[in-house]
């Protein structure tokens, strides 16, 4: 697949790291302290807590991922 833009990104879409196994549900793009970051959930992991955040430059690490 090609690298994600920060337009692909969709609330509750589900993504993850290339080659890891942690399945993570996207919770948006906010303003940070210092900059734009996109927010992920840890499928499995504190409801409402963040678990991952990356920048737009950083998109190229992530995946979509299907459940099915």
């Amino acid at each position: 697949m090609d690298k994600l833009k920060p337009e692909d990104m969709q609330y509750g879409h589900h993504y993850r790291f290339r080659g890891q196994p942690e399945r993570l549900s996207y919770m948006g793009r906010n303003w940070s302290g210092n900059g734009y970051w996109h927010q992920f959930a840890k499928i499995g992991g504190t409801a409402g807590a963040v678990w991952a955040e990356i920048t737009d430059a950083d998109l190229y690490m992530i995946e979509e991922w299907n459940d099915g």
